[in-house]
C-alpha cells in the first residue's frame, strides 16, 4: 500500500513538472502548490505512523466487573491485528506476531487478590495510543448508554 501511495505522490509531481512546460504559468504554479502540500502531508503521516502511532501508553480504569476486559479490551485489540491473547490470572498479555503489545494488569494487594473500591476492579491497561484512545471513547459510550 505505502509504495503505491509513493507512485501516486511521483506521478502527480511528474504531472506537475510537465505541466510546467504545456499549462499556463497560473495552472502550473498551482499544481505545485497542491503537489508540495501533498508531499509534506504524506510526510508528516509517515513520520506520525513510525514515532508516534505504535507508542506505547497506559491508562487507569475502574471496572464493575471482569466482563469489560473482554467486552471492550479484548475486542479492541483483536480490531488492530493481535493475533494472541495470553491470560495469566491477574495480568492479561496482547501478542501481535510474537511481539508483546499490550497488557492489562490488575491491580492487586500483598496476597496478589485483585484490589476493589467500591465494588470496582481497578485495572492498568498498557497499550498503544491509538487503542487506548479507542478503549477510551468506547467506555465512555458505555457510560453514557447507563
Amino acid at each position: 500500500m505505502g509504495r503505491l501511495i509513493l507512485a501516486g505522490i511521483a506521478a502527480f509531481t511528474l504531472i506537475t513538472i510537465v505541466s510546467f512546460f504545456v499549462l499556463d504559468k497560473k495552472y502550473a504554479v498551482s499544481l505545485a502548490i497542491i503537489d508540495s502540500s501533498v508531499i509534506i502531508f504524506a510526510f508528516l503521516v509517515w513520520l506520525n505512523d513510525k514515532h508516534f502511532h505504535e507508542r506505547p501508553g497506559q491508562r487507569v480504569f475502574s471496572i464493575s466487573d471482569k466482563a469489560f476486559v473482554d467486552d471492550v479490551i479484548v475486542r479492541q485489540m483483536n480490531m488492530h491485528g493481535i493475533t494472541e491473547v495470553v491470560n495469566k490470572g491477574n495480568v492479561i498479555e496482547f501478542y501481535k506476531k510474537g511481539h508483546k503489545t499490550g497488557e492489562v494488569r490488575f491491580r492487586t494487594d500483598e496476597k496478589g487478590n485483585p484490589i476493589k473500591i467500591d465494588n470496582k476492579y481497578v485495572i492498568e491497561v498498557e497499550a498503544p495510543e491509538y487503542i487506548l484512545h479507542n478503549i477510551d471513547h468506547e467506555t465512555w459510550s458505555i457510560i453514557g448508554k447507563r
